[in-house]
């Protein structure tokens, strides 16, 4: 898939510019959101609780945005309850060429909320691209081979139904090395054999990947006219955590800010989620890091875990549903710093809506806001411009995953912040801190602390571990 440069020409006659009032977002230079002046990580809840108390109780705990439907009263009540929207625009965002009354349509539904004080982020459809792939194969790969040999075991005629067992065989052996338009032809004439319309058209494996490309197209000229109509609020683009590099940059180029959505626990456990080997509580900051190399220049927002699969699957057995559990508070914090230390400027949590507000993973959600909350000046400080390195002491494991690190610099002294994402526990050492002799580092969560001796830091850490070293 390729990229093109699109200008849209914006009717002047029907639509001017946002006036300036309401939330100004702009991104700087290192990717941070600045709101109003003010450099800010963003704590993002997709859930926008329906009991103003939740609602006041996430917001003091500090997530900052929320998601708002697309009307005055949502922000508004966002807006009284101290809180930013994102707004998603759905497929109104996705302009065919040279139609304006498409065009004109986004931004009549942009124009009244685009200077609501409340407002602060545009949002594409979600995990617009995976869905040009996702519907196809969950017709031609999930459902129709099943329901095809179901309908040729009950066939009377044995020698049709041998002859259409083949040619399903080998509609799925095509499939397998993906051959798909001639699998699909093949299972077209199952269908036509068997005197049936197909229960589901115009879903083609075959077809995904032009869809794909004219999706973005229309992503790209809608993008280029909301942003040349309202330059005070950026659009963010959540992604699956699926599909290759190539596409993934094609389509960022139509937002401002990317990410994609993850959900590791329980570890190992296959609910077909994510496609990469990792499946590991560190597959957040491996993703992280791929969305960041899609968009080697924009803020990367990823989306993490608020809910269990067995909150979500209630199709699953009851049994099943059981191993399907909530991250412990451990694993969620893990998971956001993993994130952190990557390289994202926000984390988003998304499936709140299917847990109890009295429910241990919310209470352990708003800890863990509050936390990096707190820290806000930490996190929103620039980076620091040092050369870290790690090394470990001797241990019995392969050891394939690192301590990852962030720096940041804040009033004239370097934080750092450590994630362990190997399942082991280490002892670490860190060295390129010859400014910091002398200095002693403390984690206050756990107690930790070291002083740094020629240019090292050394400490232990747990599995999945998290240190955020404070300097005295």
């Amino acid at each position: 898939m390729t990229a093109k440069s699109l200008l849209v020409p914006v009717a002047a006659a029907l639509f001017t510019a946002v006036p300036a009032s309401g939330v100004d977002m702009q991104i700087d230079t290192d990717r941070m959101a600045v709101v109003d002046g003010q450099r800010v990580f963003i704590l993002g809840l997709y859930e926008n609780p329906e009991d103003d108390a939740d609602l006041e109780r996430a917001v003091q705990a500090g997530f900052n945005l929320v998601q708002a439907s697309p009307n005055i009263d949502s922000l508004d009540r966002l807006h009284a309850h101290g809180a930013w929207a994102w707004v998603n625009t759905g497929m109104a965002i996705d302009l065919p060429e040279d139609d304006a009354e498409r065009r004109d349509a986004l931004l009549a539904m942009a124009e009244p909320l685009a200077a609501h004080p409340a407002l602060a982020v545009w949002e594409v459809p979600d995990e617009a691209l995976w869905n040009c792939w996702h519907t196809a194969e969950g017709w031609r790969i999930a459902r129709e081979p099943a329901l095809l040999e179901e309908r040729i075991a009950a066939l009377d005629d044995r020698a049709l139904a041998e002859e259409l067992s083949e040619r399903l065989t080998e509609a799925n052996r095509l499939r397998g090395k993906a051959l798909y338009a001639e699998s699909e032809r093949l299972a077209d004439s199952i269908w036509e054999a068997l005197g049936e319309t197909p229960p589901v058209t115009g879903l083609n494996m075959s077809e995904s990947a032009a869809k794909a490309e004219t999706l973005q197209q229309g992503l790209l000229r809608g993008y280029a006219a909301l942003r040349a109509f309202d330059p005070k609020h950026p659009v963010w683009m959540n992604h699956a955590p699926r599909n290759t590099l190539a596409d993934l940059t094609a389509f960022g180029q139509a937002a401002d800010m990317v990410g994609c959505d993850i959900y590791p626990i329980p570890e190992g456990y296959s609910v077909r989620h994510s496609d990469l080997s990792n499946r590991t509580p560190s597959s957040v900051g491996a993703y992280t890091e791929r969305m960041q190399r899609s968009a080697p220049s924009k803020p990367v927002w990823m989306v993490l875990q608020g809910f269990g699969w067995g909150d979500i699957l209630p199709e699953r057995p009851e049994e099943e549903r059981e191993q399907l559990r909530r991250p412990t508070h451990d694993e969620t914090r893990f998971m956001a710093y993993d994130a952190i230390v990557r390289g994202a400027r926000a984390i988003l949590y998304w499936g709140t809506a299917y847990i109890e507000k009295d429910s241990e993973l919310w209470d352990d959600l708003l800890k863990l806001v509050g936390e990096l909350s707190d820290l806000q000046p930490v996190l929103s400080a620039p980076d620091a411009d040092i050369d870290l390195a790690v090394s470990y002491a001797p241990t019995y494991g392969s050891v394939d995953r690192d301590v990852r690190l962030l720096a940041k610099e804040v009033d004239g002294k370097t934080w750092i912040i450590a994630a362990n994402e190997w399942e082991g526990p280490l002892v670490f050492t860190l060295s390129g801190l010859d400014a910091m002799n002398a200095t002693r580092y403390t984690d206050d969560a756990t107690g930790e602390s070291a002083e740094v001796v020629d240019g090292r830091l050394t400490l232990p850490i747990v599995p999945y571990g998290v240190y955020v070293l404070r300097p005295e």
